[in-house]
């Protein structure tokens, strides 16, 4: 049944919505760094400052295969997912603009 302002719709163009606007910030985080590698961009509203830092991180590719696999280091944990599946229109195009398929940015994993 076809209701025009479902939550079903709703949550698909709010996430279309999202990537749309991380993709402009990836945009303009990207041009900020190119400007200037490091520094404060002044706004009216606030100040966009570049930085950077290093931190370590756990590199499991140079663990031993004897440790890798090992069923006694693993973990199982369930994660429930909420993903959007675009209905098709004749056209082959679906009438929620901006999901055309679905992507990482429409799935949302809660642990």
């Amino acid at each position: 049944m076809y209701q025009p302002n479902c939550p079903v719709d709703e949550l698909a163009k709010l996430r279309a919505k999202i990537a749309e606007l991380r993709a402009r910030e990836t945009t303009l985080e990207r041009r900020f760094i190119e400007l200037r590698n490091q520094g404060t961009f002044t706004g009216f509203a606030g100040n966009v400052v570049v930085s950077h830092c290093a931190h370590d991180v756990f590199d499991i590719s140079k663990l031993p295969e004897t440790i890798l696999n090992d069923p006694a280091f693993y973990a199982r944990r369930q994660v429930t997912s909420v993903r959007i599946e675009p209905h098709v229109d004749i056209d082959g195009q679906s009438w929620i603009a901006g999901i055309s398929q679905p992507a990482a940015s429409n799935m949302i994993e809660h642990q």
